[in-house]
């Protein structure tokens, strides 16, 4: 009885140990990157993607780590220092995050576009507006404008203290992209190759 119970002692301070050293391995990249608007102003918004175990399965991914959660930080309106967050609010099956692509504000409200994996073959925009201090998700019709990505979404490597537009577009444009990251819509749906 006494080297069983020593036994799961071991095996509960293991596990606890574990547990412990997985929750400090989680880490984040920020940075800040300039955005254009639909109007031609150009803002400054903070970025933060924060990671979590896993995506070991991709081959390309040897640290073991995936984005657990993106968000984007800017203040609105400009030169009250109130600062407006935008964080995921959707994950896959796999436990990926939806990929902000799209920010802009038409008639006083911030809005988000994402794109979203709902399978291995589909993927959905969706379309978040900011209303009474919180963001409330629009459904989108079938169709609808089509809006030009404004946020980075490709490498993060090797970033620089402030993302400027001629670096970002070059980011950006580099060839192995899907083409849905390119802009939200014309279509809600997505059908990958």
């Amino acid at each position: 009885m006494n080297k069983t119970y020593n036994l799961l002692k071991i095996f509960k301070t293991l596990g606890l140990a574990l547990i412990l050293a997985v929750s400090l391995s989680a880490c984040s990249d920020s940075w800040k990157e300039e955005v254009q608007l639909s109007d031609g102003k150009v803002i400054v918004v903070e970025r933060e993607v924060l990671y979590e175990s896993g995506g070991g399965e991709w081959a390309s991914n040897i640290s073991g780590m995936k984005p657990k959660e993106d968000r984007i930080r800017f203040e609105y309106p400009e030169g009250t220092g109130k600062i407006i967050e935008w964080r995921t609010m959707k994950v896959d099956n796999g436990r990926w995050p939806e990929t902000p692509l799209v920010l802009d504000i038409k008639a006083g409200q911030p809005f988000v576009f994402s794109l979203f994996s709902t399978s291995n073959c589909c993927e959905v925009y969706s379309k978040y507006v900011y209303k009474n201090g919180i963001w409330v998700e629009e459904l989108l019709p079938e169709l609808f404008e089509e809006h030009k990505s404004n946020l980075l979404f490709a490498s993060i490597k090797n970033l620089p203290e402030v993302l400027k537009l001629a670096e970002k577009n070059k980011r950006n444009d580099k060839i192995g992209h899907r083409q849905a990251l390119y802009q939200a819509g014309p279509n809600r749906n997505v059908k990958l190759p």
